[in-house]
């Protein structure tokens, strides 16, 4: 093909047809520009495709995160709400002095409320490799991309929740560890060893000892008065982070339907 441009051009100069020599060379012109342009938009559209390709990959990999993430925010927020119920109980229960009612309830209101803490893991793996390859550029969806920051942000805007609600739980620990669960051995003892009770009056005197010791423990409720607060506000945020995976999940599946 070239040499055939070549003859042609070959011919016109020496029959002097300097006119026709200039419309055939802006017409060659305009072919090879023609060809770039095909070659490039060939090109694009190959690297169209293999962005595609890398983008559907991604969102079944968020699919798979954060089904995940909502499996694991919503165990534990039914945990947390379980601790947190639990731990109001047993403050009600000592603001209307009535802890002796329920001594059968208080190590439970104690151990499965006031000391248990909860904090769920979101599966972020596939996010944090779009934002650090800065393939989050290929999710075309601009409404599943601010979801996705507002997720992080939230995630990470959390951490110092956590860290204050730890914090009142170490508080709370040392405050009840002389004597809560110690319903089953004398906490005057100076030995470590922790025998069964069979006798079930001593046993009862054990228990009252230590329930009695916890209801004069004001510094303990305060505590816990405060951790309750802080957890409500955990819990809220969970919450709100569950709704923000539920808006991911849903985008990401109407994206991935043919």
């Amino acid at each position: 093909m070239i040499k055939v441009f070549r003859k042609i051009r070959q011919r016109l100069l020496t029959e002097n047809k300097f006119s026709k020599y200039i419309l055939y060379a802006f017409g060659e012109i305009v072919l090879v520009v023609i060809g770039i342009l095909i070659a490039l938009q060939i090109n694009n559209w190959n690297e169209q495709r293999k962005d595609n390709l890398i983008e559907k990959e991604l969102l079944k990999g968020l699919v798979i995160d954060f089904t995940e993430t909502k499996s694991r925010l919503k165990e534990t927020i039914n945990l947390q709400n379980t601790a947190f119920s639990y731990g109001k109980r047993l403050l009600l229960l000592y603001e209307t002095n009535r802890l002796l009612e329920k001594k059968d309830s208080i190590a439970g209101f104690v151990g499965y409320g006031a000391l248990s803490w909860w904090r769920a893991e979101p599966v972020t793996g596939t996010y944090d490799a779009m934002v650090s390859t800065g393939n989050i550029g290929l999710i075309r969806n601009k409404e599943l991309r601010r979801y996705l920051a507002e997720f992080d942000a939230e995630l990470k805007s959390g951490f110092e929740d956590h860290e204050y609600s730890m914090d009142l739980l170490y508080e709370l620990t040392a405050e009840q560890s002389e004597y809560t669960f110690s319903f089953l051995y004398d906490p005057t003892r100076s030995d470590l060893e922790l025998p069964v009770i069979n006798d079930s009056v001593e046993k009862e005197r054990k228990i009252n000892y230590s329930i009695n010791a916890l209801k004069n423990n004001k510094r303990f409720f305060g505590l816990l008065s405060s951790r309750l607060m802080m957890e409500k506000n955990r819990l809220e945020r969970q919450e709100k982070m569950l709704v923000f995976v539920n808006k991911i999940l849903n985008v990401v599946e109407s994206e991935l339907k043919p």
